[in-house]
């Protein structure tokens, strides 16, 4: 099985094209995917409402919400409603984009919502307020929490990400809009094959290209498995109830 760990459905064109449930499908269609973790458009405050309604009954997607720590309460309302009510799966955040700290009361009980729930967390990475050693102090201070670095630190900041990783046994390594393999194979032989996950960015990235990514480190199937999947599923708790 294979699972994509960031795909974001669009109400708007990318490259002349609306990525709605269709479209998405076809992308997973094309790389050979089986579920995709989703999550709605990049907006000052996203609409995960919006999201799981267009995928209600569609079993391929997994709902994740997309939240911005500067609403405060709300957001950690909006949280455990979506986990309890909607099916969402895991939380979002997005440091650059929505302009906070990952040290903020509001993302300390977004997180501490998520342990209670028993669903992951995923992280922007990049430079600034998403540098990878800000995203490891936070999976630090929740260790029962699993957080997933989106981007692997994106190219620069690539070795402190897996430094960050080497430190924190709950941080996961995502290939999301990852291009060079040899990046994936330094984390693989930093913190083993069962703390990196694949992810593609879609449809800002093709996904496809991202499964040939991974494919062309030609890991043993059983670890090219756990990267494409296996992790994720237990992770996710695909087939589970959420708190379980």
């Amino acid at each position: 099985m294979i699972i994509d760990c960031e795909l974001y459905l669009l109400d708007f064109p990318v490259a002349g094209r609306v990525y709605d449930i269709h479209a998405s499908e076809l992308l997973l269609d094309e790389a050979g995917i089986d579920l995709a973790v989703l999550m709605p458009p990049v907006t000052l405050k996203p609409d995960n409402y919006w999201m799981n309604e267009r995928i209600q009954g569609n079993s391929r997607f997994v709902p994740c919400a997309l939240l911005n720590p500067h609403f405060g309460d709300e957001a950690v309302a909006e949280l455990e409603t979506g986990a309890r009510e909607w099916g969402i799966r895991g939380l979002k955040l997005m440091p650059t984009k929505h302009g906070f700290r990952l040290n903020t009361k509001t993302v300390r009980q977004l997180v501490s919502k998520c342990a209670e729930l028993n669903i992951p967390v995923s992280v922007h990475s990049e430079g600034g307020w998403a540098k990878p050693l800000f995203i490891g102090v936070l999976a630090e201070a929740f260790p029962d929490v699993p957080v997933i670095m989106d981007h692997m630190g994106y190219r620069y900041w690539v070795a402190e990400a897996i430094e960050a990783a080497k430190r924190t046994p709950n941080l996961y390594l995502a290939t999301t809009a990852v291009m060079e393999p040899h990046f994936i194979a330094m984390a693989i032989e930093a913190v083993g094959v069962e703390r990196i996950v694949f992810g593609s960015n879609g449809p800002l990235v093709i996904p496809k290209m991202q499964v040939d990514v991974v494919k062309s480190l030609q890991l043993a199937p059983e670890d090219e498995a756990k990267v494409l999947g296996g992790t994720l599923a237990r992770l996710y708790g695909i087939g589970k109830e959420i708190g379980d």
